[in-house]
């Protein structure tokens, strides 16, 4: 019998080779294979599957390539370890902003050794990273006039994680305005955006879509709500207004997002989930970015079901944020590295091949891992387009103000020419990189939908544990992590895994210059296949029309907006016409002034470039296209264009 079985796996493997060889060269297997090791792979599988004969030979194979690809990993990383940024010794990281923060565990971990180590001391000017959590943290190392507190200034070799105005960019309300906008720009691309209402200024549209729409479930967020709090669920008008009137600042401060609930969400053993990319930014001009290729998976704790009337309260089955499933008796703390785990929060490489498992069962063919992390790299992509002409003018305008006297801040990097011809003049610019935590949902045809994007995605690397389960003489934390219920707390293996590959390679590519060799698990972010660059190219055009107009504070005056928008000024589009239309949007701009950061990010940008686009289609008196009416108009007004 074992001959019988060698023989029909050598049989096997010669039919491998056989579909696989590379005919011109008479080889067994063609070069592709030969360079990935897919020839070494895929005789190993065969003769192991012979040899075990499972019972389900499907979920072998899945466990047989997952141990293969860890220890390619493994083996990858002795061939090219990586690199330290300073010869003879580690990279130091300045902690001193965040010590008693949730993030100190994580940077602990991330230095206890390898290429880097931390430094406790604010005043120090050896750091090559400084880390920061807040937007006043930021200002304090810029040396920004604002900064309420004075440390010495970040150093010009020197990088800090933080980019100006972030926060305020990556409001829910904000960020809704922004995508929403483009989305009417260039909605094919714009998909991944469900359609939004803006609480309380849009309540009355949005009455009026529940009434027509009786199926239809909407979920309100809280504008600067974080945790899942105050989220809730609604089906029709009455309930809305039931609600949004219990709230004790509705019509005076209080802010919401109102989404459509996505009807038909990826369910794995029937639960709802979604989930946590890392996206890290490391320069505006050009655009640079990387998406970490592991991340979290965040579980429900019961069982999906379509909201109801009766279960819309159910926050276990309709909410996936872990720091409300933690709570539930149902949360599970089990091995989140194994294929058949059931855990409640478990890592992207590990959901990813039990998607696969399921979506090959129902008769989806293909690599499944690969088509999901290009559609949330096309989705961040796209995203951070929309992102950019906020961020680059916040950047260049944050960067002028801390700037010492008689210095200059470029917003994009110099080439070696102009440093040559610059050199009398000292330049401030500050090396500023990002880490961006974008929260996703997968709908069943496997389209990820955005949630949202949290400019301070958690960092934090414990779990709470209900006192009953832990071993005795376990003392009890005092912190209210659980609503009150007696807990304590352990280190998330899951949480230091992926959080220390997302920081730690994050370091590295700030330092690095975005240089990917010798660092696994991340792919750099292309731009030009999955962004419009239409879009790209619009949207910097307006950025730079915003600032030749005077910025926030004559952008939107008749004065400012004659001056740069002379060109387009005609007898068809008189002056006066002209003056109108800005009057009507000097006081009405969308722009939401979040106080909950000191460095405000530059969101009139959004508004600037809905009034242009106002301008644009009253010009052209409604004959052109949107969207054709405001490139002509950019054309006749883009000072670099």
């Amino acid at each position: 019998m074992a001959e019988m079985a060698a023989g029909s796996g050598a049989e096997a493997v010669r039919i491998l080779k056989t579909l696989t060889a590379d005919e011109a060269s008479g080889e067994d297997w063609s070069p592709y294979f030969k360079k990935q090791r897919l020839d070494e792979v895929l005789t190993g599988l065969v003769a192991g599957l012979q040899a075990a004969e499972p019972a389900d030979p499907i979920t072998w194979m899945i466990q047989h390539l997952v141990a293969c690809k860890e220890k390619a990993k493994e083996e990858l990383v002795e061939k090219k370890p990586v690199k330290k940024c300073t010869k003879g010794k580690r990279a130091r990281v300045n902690i001193s902003a965040v010590l008693r923060r949730g993030c100190r565990a994580i940077l602990d971990v991330v230095c206890q050794d390898g290429p880097f180590e931390a430094i406790e001391d604010a005043s120090s000017p050896s750091a090559l990273i400084y880390f920061v959590w807040s937007g006043q943290g930021l200002l304090q190392r810029l040396n920004h006039p604002s900064a309420a507190e004075k440390v010495p200034r970040l150093p010009s070799h020197a990088w800090v994680n933080r980019l100006p105005g972030i926060g305020c960019i990556c409001d829910k309300v904000n960020m809704a305005l922004s995508l929403r906008l483009l989305q009417k720009m260039w909605p094919e691309k714009f998909r991944f955006w469900p359609k939004s209402w803006l609480l309380p200024a849009e309540a009355d549209q949005l009455c009026t879509y529940l009434d027509k729409h009786k199926s239809e479930t909407v979920i309100v967020k809280p504008e600067g709500g974080s945790q899942g709090d105050g989220i809730f669920l609604v089906q029709n008008a009455a309930d809305l207004r039931l609600k949004l009137f219990a709230k004790p600042h509705f019509g005076a401060g209080f802010g919401a997002l109102a989404q459509r609930y996505l009807p038909a969400p990826l369910l794995l053993d029937g639960l709802k989930f979604d989930l946590r990319l890392y996206v890290v930014v490391t320069s505006l001009d050009p655009l640079e970015a990387y998406l970490c290729e592991e991340g979290l998976a965040r579980f429900c704790t019961a069982k999906y079901e379509e909201p109801t009337a009766a279960n819309a309260n159910e926050v276990y089955m309709h909410l996936t944020n872990y720091s409300v499933n933690k709570k539930s008796a149902a949360f599970k703390d089990e091995d989140p590295f194994n294929v058949h785990t059931r855990a409640s929060k478990r890592p992207l490489s590990t959901l990813l091949l039990q998607i696969a498992a399921q979506e090959q069962e129902r008769g989806r063919s293909g690599d499944i891992a690969e088509k999901l992390m290009r559609s949330c790299e096309e989705t961040c992509a796209v995203l951070l387009q929309a992102m950019v002409p906020v961020m680059k003018v916040t950047y260049d305008r944050v960067a002028k103000e801390a700037a010492p006297k008689g210095k200059v801040s470029p917003m994009k990097r110099k080439s070696e020419e102009e440093e040559e011809e610059s050199e009398e003049a000292e330049e401030f610019a500050p090396n500023c990189f990002q880490i961006l935590g974008v929260d996703v949902l997968l709908d069943a045809n496997l389209q990820p939908w955005l949630l949202e994007v949290n400019a301070r995605p958690s960092m934090d690397i414990s779990n709470p544990v209900r006192l009953s389960e832990a071993p005795p003489g376990t003392r009890r934390c005092v912190c209210r992590d659980m609503d009150g219920e007696d807990h304590y707390h352990v280190n998330s293996e899951v949480d230091i895994r992926v959080k220390k590959q997302v920081v730690e390679g994050a370091f590295q590519l700030a330092l690095g210059k975005g240089q990917l060799e010798g660092l696994p698990g991340f792919r750099t972010m292309d731009f030009e296949r999955f962004s419009p660059s239409e879009a790209q190219e619009t949207l910097q055009a307006v950025a730079r029309i915003y600032q030749e107009a005077g910025g926030q504070k004559k952008a939107f005056t008749t004065s400012g907006l004659r001056r740069t928008l002379a060109n387009a000024v005609s007898e068809k589009f008189p002056a006066h016409q002209l003056d109108t239309l800005v009057t009507k949007w000097k006081h009405q701009g969308y722009r939401q002034d979040t106080a909950a950061e000191e460095d405000q990010g530059d969101i009139a940008v959004l508004d600037f470039a809905a009034l242009l686009q106002e301008i644009a289609v009253a010009r052209s008196g409604r004959e052109e296209d949107p969207l054709d009416a405001l490139v002509s108009l950019i054309q006749l007004c883009d000072p670099e264009g």
